[in-house]
């Protein structure tokens, strides 16, 4: 390699570290916080606190407003960042996308005659800039690092609020030295509220659909000589089972956009895996069942009960289904939890997925044979 490679190789090394070591603290400092305060008349104003403040309550879509410092030195040297590129710090963790807008003009004021060249020009003189600045609190999970830092934020919430550090600073560095705190809050009383309503209706249309229609229920023929309506057959394990997984996924929807806002909500692929193969074992069922009718193998009888109904053959409880069952609640209990906690669908591994796919595949070869 020659002189001249080697050197322009050095040279993008050097840029590349100093870009990923570019910093905001010794150059920005955070000067104070934004609060909202009574200002009497039922207006609110916008006044700058030197102190921390615990009372302030912040959440997703909700915003933080933040007093900046500078001189006109450091952001006139070379690689500076602008003020623009600063990003919101919560709970120590980095938020992408969430630049602030600048509110207003900044603030100059010329430093004492001391702090620069006597020589210069008043106008030339260095000094201190104040930018008020106004961070939106928006949820990214578009990159890794978004979903790594709203993951640790909200997973690390025991309650629905908790106490956190506030601070900035440029997405690949620290953030900036800050003894200013908030209450953030996970989800606000009336969204959650709103979720609530929105959920018990679906969820009494869905009780309603499930007990007074046949659809959740075998459709074989009664037997000879009998007549069962079809609101009194037993209940379907493959049928009750993608019902659930699907109610349970547009309630994951609605709670994720009700609280945040978010309509363009990621449904991960191992959540789309699962109802694959919920809808695979309901065709196969209704294949088998349909094989069964045509054979006369296998009638219809009245519902003793949806948990005994979907857990049980002639014979009694087939452990094909209980294992099924048990299998499938583990991972809707999983799916709920982890949901309410991180405002986001899990993505289940695939280890999970094969676990899910056995249990279906034994349930459904069981099937073939067995006689209700």
């Amino acid at each position: 390699m020659t002189a001249k490679n080697c050197f322009v190789a050095l040279f993008v090394v050097a840029a590349s570290l100093s870009a990923t070591a570019q910093r905001a603290d010794g150059i920005y400092h955070i000067s104070c916080m934004v609060q909202m305060n009574d200002a009497g008349g039922g207006k609110k104003t916008d006044e700058c606190t030197t102190h921390p403040r615990q009372d302030g309550e912040i959440g997703i879509n909700g915003m933080v407003g933040l007093e900046v410092t500078t001189t006109q030195q450091l952001m006139d040297e070379e690689g500076a960042p602008e003020v623009t590129d600063l990003i919101l710090f919560i709970d120590g963790q980095p938020l992408p996308g969430t630049h602030p807008a600048v509110q207003g003009d900044p603030k100059r004021q010329v430093l004492d005659p001391g702090a620069s060249d006597s020589e210069e020009s008043n106008e030339d003189k260095d000094a201190v800039v104040t930018f008020r600045l106004n961070f939106p609190i928006t949820r990214d999970l578009s990159s890794d690092k978004g979903k790594e830092s709203w993951k640790k934020i909200l997973g690390g919430m025991d309650k629905n609020s908790k106490v956190v550090p506030v601070s900035v600073g440029l997405l690949n560095g620290p953030p900036l030295p800050s003894s200013y705190t908030a209450t953030f809050v996970r989800m606000g009383t009336s969204s959650l509220i709103a979720f609530l309503v929105v959920a018990l209706i679906l969820g009494a249309g869905f009780f309603l659909v499930a007990t007074r229609t046949g659809v959740l229920r075998d459709k074989e023929p009664p037997p000879p000589g009998e007549t069962i309506q079809p609101q009194e057959r037993t209940y379907s394990l493959s049928r009750t089972q993608i019902a659930i997984w699907t109610m349970l996924v547009v309630y994951a929807y609605l709670f994720i956009w009700i609280i945040t806002g978010e309509y363009n909500t990621e449904i991960p692929r191992s959540i789309l895996a699962i109802l694959g193969i919920s809808a695979g074992t309901f065709a196969t069922a209704v294949a088998v069942d349909k094989d069964k009718e045509q054979k006369q193998l296998t009638t219809v009888t009245k519902s003793e009960g949806l948990l005994t109904d979907i857990a049980s053959t002639q014979g009694g409880a087939g452990m094909h289904r209980v294992q099924f069952e048990l299998w499938s609640v583990v991972l809707m209990i999983v799916f709920c939890v982890t949901t309410y906690e991180t405002l986001a669908m899990p993505d289940f591994s695939n280890g999970l997925l094969a676990m899910m796919g056995i249990s279906s595949a034994a349930y459904a070869t069981v099937k073939i044979p067995e006689k209700k």
